[in-house]
């Protein structure tokens, strides 16, 4: 009995470390289903179902591709010291790296079955292919190298990632429209922004490994200039599209949540562009206002649907 409890105990230290790290790094995707809810409320189509739909498979691809990345990266993350249940276990390496293909194969299989639009599987491939070629060492890498170890094709990567796997969540809605065009544009601007600052972190580790990603090429002054640059153009984006009806009117609420990134930046031109401890304060500003204008983004999709609804049984 002892031992049977002590075997459950530590299964669920394992899966349960697993899981936060299929969650790292957490983004609007998983565990935060944003993405899932923008597609929802945007699309103009009020199914719960289909939203139950999205979230699974937002969490399923990206934990699949979250998994997969950190398997691969084992050797950088001992070099630069971190610690985690892969560079600890070998057993649950393995064991992952059986577990990550399985995630994509199963996202593939909810793709095909769920979309009601299917250039979504298209978008899908597209998607799948970039996050794999992404981080991969021991298939394909063994004759290219990954995508993310240069910053060309590290930056290529999330071109061709997000808008396909925004397409693929509206597929999960609508089919394909100039309404989801404008939908991935929006994002992908808002996803670029973060790509140029996730490296900065990292840097030790990617420099020792000989890697050439963003932080390593360039300054942290210099990739902090075009992140916020990147998340300028995603307000004005939406302010103009906003305007000009091709975003329900009332997401121009949304560019509210700008106020965060002006506090930003203003913090950063009075302080040369340098990255100190004092940083911290204004960089968390700028990431809570964002996810206010995802958010308000969100509400006001539902609320475009819903009254265009009510007007429709009225008539």
């Amino acid at each position: 009995m002892v031992l049977k409890k002590f075997y459950f105990g530590f299964m669920f230290k394992h899966i349960k470390s697993l899981l936060n790290l299929s969650a790292t790094p957490p983004s609007v995707v998983y565990p935060y289903p944003f993405l899932a809810l923008l597609a929802f409320s945007l699309s103009g189509v009020f199914n719960i179902v289909s939203l139950i739909k999205a979230v699974i498979l937002s969490f399923l691809f990206q934990a699949a591709a979250n998994l997969w990345n950190h398997v691969n990266d084992v050797e950088e993350d001992k070099i630069s010291g971190k610690r985690n249940i892969l560079t600890e276990n070998e057993k649950i390496r393995k064991i992952v790296f059986i577990i990550s293909p399985l995630l994509y194969l199963m996202s593939f299989s909810l793709s095909v079955l769920w979309v009601v639009d299917k250039r979504g599987v298209i978008a899908f491939a597209a998607v799948a292919f970039v996050t794999w070629i992404y981080s991969d060492k021991f298939i394909l890498g063994r004759k290219i190298k990954r995508w993310k170890d240069h910053y060309i094709t590290e930056v290529l990567t999330y071109l061709i990632a997000i808008p396909s796997f925004t397409s693929l969540l509206w597929t999960l809605f609508a089919p394909l429209s100039l309404k989801s065009t404008v939908f991935s544009i929006i994002m992908t601007f808002f996803g670029l922004s973060t790509t140029f600052l996730k490296d900065i972190k990292d840097i030790t580790g990617d420099r020792l490994a000989g890697l050439k990603t963003l932080a390593v090429v360039f300054s942290p002054g210099y990739l902090l200039k075009i992140a916020l640059s990147l998340l300028t153009s995603y307000y004005f984006l939406i302010l103009f599209l906003s305007i000009y009806g091709l975003l329900p009117q009332f997401c121009i609420m949304s560019v509210i949540a700008s106020a965060g990134l002006i506090y930003t930046m203003w913090h950063f031109i009075s302080n040369g562009w340098s990255i100190t401890l004092k940083s911290l304060r204004p960089i968390k500003v700028m990431v809570c206002s964002n996810l206010i204008s995802l958010s308000l983004l969100i509400i006001a999709g539902i609320v475009q649907t819903l009254s265009l609804s009510v007007s429709v049984k009225l008539m």
